[in-house]
């Protein structure tokens, strides 16, 4: 599910008060998130607070560097705070999320695994082989080489070889005899795709 993110130490100062402004301007009214808490008014001055902080810490005194970092802190706490209620208002409609003005979480998008082409049968070095290849499926794991020397039969039955290469070379075939071959991509997740068969005959 997508979701805002609600962890925000891995912004600088100036940053972070960027992004906090952002953020009020973004939520303030927003008919999405009708009941914001933290409040939008506690947030505010939160950052009004963090933003003179930010100013007096330019001095270099310790005192005041440690005063930013207080407020730091507490403004990161509320917008945590605030992030994970928008998270449960918007239940993941990415139109709210992105009228937040938060960071969104990257969106996992599944590897799909397309058809095996360019699909080539060549006789091999030796009598007896075949050379099969295919060009490289994108986020394929692993090729799945196959052959026949019936592909009309009703239910065919393909000897098949597994392979991380999308080469492979078949041996001890009967000399004269026609076989059809083919290629099966293999995804992450079990999914299977196959080339279209090609045939050749065996010298």
């Amino acid at each position: 599910m997508d979701k805002v993110l609600v962890n925000f130490y891995r912004y600088t100062d100036g940053d972070l008060e960027s992004k906090t402004h952002t953020i009020i301007a973004n939520m303030t009214g927003n008919a999405f998130f009708p009941t914001p808490v933290p409040t939008i008014a506690d947030v505010t001055t939160a950052a009004t607070d963090y933003s003179n902080a930010l100013i007096e810490a330019k001095s270099g005194s310790r005192s005041a560097i440690a005063e930013k970092n207080s407020k730091r802190n507490a403004l990161t706490e509320l917008l945590g705070s605030l992030a994970r209620y928008a998270n449960f208002a918007a239940n993941g409609d990415m139109t709210k999320l992105l009228s937040s003005g938060f960071d969104i979480s990257k969106t996992t998008v599944p590897t799909v695994i397309t058809k095996p082409e360019n699909l080539q049968v060549l006789n091999g070095a030796n009598s007896g082989e075949l050379e099969v290849l295919v060009n490289r499926v994108k986020g394929a794991t692993a090729y799945l080489h196959e052959y026949t020397t019936d592909d009309t039969a009703q239910t065919v039955n393909w000897v098949s070889v597994a392979s991380t290469s999308r080469r492979i070379v078949f041996s001890n075939l009967q000399s004269g005899s026609k076989y059809y071959c083919r290629v099966g991509a293999v995804g992450p997740k079990g999914q299977l795709v196959y080339s279209d068969p090609v045939s050749r005959i065996v010298i």
